[in-house]
């Protein structure tokens, strides 16, 4: 049976289930993985809250929900309550997907069979057995047609028929639900839509005039910076329902065209496939836009420079009926054939103006001192969307001095010269600012998931740029970056160019055309060290020498930053002719030995030579040791060990860790390191040798240490514990917090065993509390101290009282 949380509350997927059969195995697992990928899901009653109507929050969850999954399994049709659900699912919300998994069932077991009709000595479904009891007890007759009526029609829809057995699942339910939430999600238009509206309906107006039963292409051209992208975002928004699945395609100008392919296939067929050449690609899109014909997309390419770019992401003929292709460009002849060309307008003076203010003045009219100031900028701009941004956001906050000076500067300026233009405001940063600029343009300015914002920070503080942080900062104020969150940067590509036609200008020089990359890769990474010798040079390729992904980060022919990944093959060690001195960043995987390289070359340095920051030591089951050297890498701030084994016992280590003074980030999720059954974490048992400390240390992360009984976690040794996050203790019984005074989130994950929590109630700073899937715990302390808690969850702890 499914339910979960309170009405009005809104949920992205809801779980029909019956308890007794799917609860605790797909249901919860589900449900876990769910709330993991940041979805909402609706799965037990009992989260109702008290005096809340069940059928109405049932109701609300359904209503609200833009997924709903029902685990058929061999009871389900012996709950009321989840026929009932079902038929909710099915009628009063039809624009939601529906997903059907048959847990040890078949589709056709969920069609009633008739008594009379069965054959002898052929046994009957759970679903018929459950109908015919209905009947025998004449409970739910009036229900009866349309709970039938509602199963056949599920048992018609495209599902998952996996037994428990099966491993993978959760996840390829979870893929689709993401899927789908991607697909029904907007994307981001514009901070200040201004002129936006008018736009949408010149468009609107060439469209309705259009034939519907055919493929329709639709062009969006004009400068750079006059808006194609935003319009095209703002119609992909708005249309993207009215489809059977819809693609937007980002900057394909700048985008490997077998990546785009492949986002393709992910997007209108959640098909995850790569393909080893751009005709293969080509092949399988024929296939596939093709069938179904009836079938209707969505699909915007965005920057189009290239005919090569749509034959390899369009073949238009292919497509069905109805389908609407979105094109932007800054060249009009590759429109050829389209049935919209829209030119973008430059913006009016009242539009321009609104759009100036909002960015100088974060207000849509200007103070009356300023207004002939700003009418002089706006004819400046000429009604150009990118430089009225940029302009704006370079004057805002200054006062009519600096405004002054600033419009003699721009007078000074070709009008139809944009690159100058944009300079203005590059011209204005310190020297730091502008090589932090010119990397992001030519390195970093790329949609990488994970973790390149901290890593490029830790790169360009090895670079002696110590505000790298404040000169991010900067750029965005001024809006020479898009974008700085969620670890990646974005800048709007004119100003990408600026800084890449303006790089030869700036000492030192920087290698990132693709014409030079290329033929050095054939090379080899050991040729690519001899060759960059004085400049700056950040690349990730398939190295055939060494068998291997190689991902690095050169500065000034010092290596900064190395990632080495066989995808699963081990190999033996780092390559000794590889420079390690100067390393920040390591990120390594499949290694067997990993110190030794290390220790020839400490002979040749002295300790303190080695920089490194950051370590990663990812899924090295043969890995034999963390090496007792740990403490020569005392400048190091981040420390991640997954899924490794290691015959140093977890003791060794953590006494170790005490002479990392700078650490500020402790991850160990090792399922099969040695430790003993007490892991302690304070004075006296963390480098008991010396008085140091880990004073640095904000965040620590345990798992997977299976056999420890009891952690013991002090402020003595890490006095700036921020957060603490501890999972998948299997044994772990007692846990005991001293002296964390300033620990801010604390999450105990998965310590099924776990009994007590003391010391809780002295976390006086404590602003998240997440205890979940802790069943032997039995108690909690008081949390009334607590003032500064702002968020508690705690979920899966069954036999916790009170």
């Amino acid at each position: 049976m499914a339910s979960s949380s309170s009405s009005p509350k809104q949920y992205d997927a809801f779980i029909s289930h019956r308890g007794p059969d799917v609860k605790e195995t797909l249901a919860k697992q589900l449900y876990k993985l769910l709330q993991e990928r940041g979805c909402r899901a609706f799965l037990d009653r009992e989260e109702i809250e008290g005096g809340e109507s069940i059928t109405s929050a049932i109701e609300n969850a359904i209503r609200s929900s833009v997924v709903q999954i029902a685990i058929f399994s061999k009871g389900y049709a012996q709950s009321s309550w989840c026929l009932e659900e079902l038929v909710l699912m099915l009628n009063q919300q039809p624009d939601a997907l529906f997903i059907p998994v048959f847990y040890d069932v078949q589709p056709w077991e969920l069609r009633y069979i008739e008594k009379k009709k069965r054959k002898r000595n052929e046994k009957k479904s759970q679903y018929t057995a459950a109908f015919c009891d209905y009947q025998r007890k004449g409970r739910n007759l009036d229900n009866l047609s349309k709970w039938k009526d509602a199963l056949a029609s599920a048992a018609g829809i495209s599902g998952y028929e996996r037994s428990r057995h099966q491993d993978n699942l959760c996840e390829e339910i979870v893929s689709r639900v993401l899927e789908e939430m991607k697909r029904r999600k907007p994307l981001h238009v514009a901070k200040y839509p201004v002129g936006l509206a008018e736009q949408v309906q010149d468009f609107e107006d060439s469209f309705s005039q259009t034939v519907r039963d055919k493929v329709r292409i639709a062009g969006i051209f004009g400068l750079g910076g006059s808006g194609k992208t935003t319009l095209a975002t703002e119609l992909f928004n708005r249309k993207r329902l009215g489809y059977k699945a819809s693609c937007f395609l980002s900057d394909v100008r700048d985008s490997d065209l077998r990546s785009l392919q492949s986002q393709l296939c992910k997007d209108l067929f959640l098909e995850n496939r790569k393909f080893d050449s751009i005709a293969k690609g080509i092949g399988h899109l024929e296939h596939r836009l093709g069938t179904p014909r009836d079938w209707h997309f969505l699909i915007v390419l965005d920057d189009i420079d290239h005919r090569d770019q749509l034959d390899t992401l369009l073949p238009a003929a292919m497509l069905s009926s109805g389908s609407l292709v979105i094109i932007t460009t800054r060249n009009q002849s590759l429109l050829a054939g389209a049935d919209i060309f829209h030119r973008m307008k430059k913006m009016n003076f009242d539009h321009a103006r609104t759009l100036f203010c909002s960015h100088a003045f974060c207000r849509p009219d200007p103070p009356t001192s300023y207004e002939k100031l700003v009418e002089r900028f706006v004819g400046f701009c000429g009604g150009l969307p990118l430089a009225l941004k940029v302009l704006g956001s370079h004057v805002y906050g200054k006062g009519e001095h600096f405004w002054e000076l600033e419009l003699e500067k721009v007078k000074k300026i070709q009008p139809n010269d944009i690159m100058q233009r944009l300079r203005i405001s590059f011209d204005s940063l310190d020297r730091e600012e502008k090589q932090i600029f010119i990397d992001i343009a030519c390195f970093f300015n790329k949609k990488v998931k994970y973790d390149l914002k901290s890593k490029a920070i830790t790169i360009w503080k090895a670079s002696g740029w110590s505000n790298a942080e404040h000169a991010l900062q900067i750029l965005q104020d001024r809006c020479l970056l898009e974008s700085a969150e969620h670890e990646r940067f974005e800048m709007h590509d004119h100003l990408r160019d600026l800084g890449r036609q303006i790089v030869d200008e700036l000492s030192p020089r920087r290698l990132w055309q693709p014409e030079l990359l290329g033929p050095m890769e054939a090379k080899g990474f050991r040729q690519i060290l001899a060759e960059t010798n004085g400049g700056r040079c950040f690349h990730s390729f398939w190295d055939p020498s060494l068998g291997m992904r190689i991902s690095f980060f050169i500065a000034e022919a010092d290596l900064l930053w190395l990632e080495m990944n066989k995808y699963g093959v081990t190999f033996m060690n780092i390559p000794s002719w590889i420079p390690l001195r100067k390393l920040h960043c390591l990120y390594i995987w499949s290694v067997r030995e990993l110190w030794s390289t290390f220790q020839q070359q400490l002979q040749t340095y002295t300790q303190a030579t080695f920089q490194l920051r950051r370590l990663w030591i990812w899924s090295c089951p043969y890995l034999q040791k963390l090496p007792d050297l740990i403490e020569m890498f005392t400048h190091l701030e981040e420390l991640d060990i997954r899924f490794s084994i290691y015959s140093t016992d977890i003791t060794s280590l953590v006494q170790s860790l005490g002479r990392l003074s700078k650490l500020r980030s402790l991850r160990l999720v090792c399922t099969n390191l040695d430790f003993s059954e007490k892991l302690d974490l304070s004075k006296g048992n963390v480098d008991s040798s010396t008085s140091s400390r880990m004073d640095s240390l904000e965040t620590i992360h345990l798992g997977n240490l299976l056999n420890t009984s009891k952690l013991v976690v002090s402020g003595e040794m890490c006095p700036r514990l921020r957060s603490l996050t501890v999972s998948d203790f299997r044994n772990l019984k007692e846990m005991e917090l001293k002296h964390l005074e300033r620990l801010n989130t604390l999450r105990v994950e998965e310590c099924y065993n776990l009994e007590t929590i003391s010391g809780l109630s002295t976390l006086t700073e404590l602003q998240v509390l997440k205890v979940e899937n802790c069943a032997a715990l039995k108690s909690l302390p008081t949390l009334s101290d607590l003032h500064s808690l702002q968020k508690i969850t705690i979920f899966g702890c069954g036999q916790l009282q009170g």
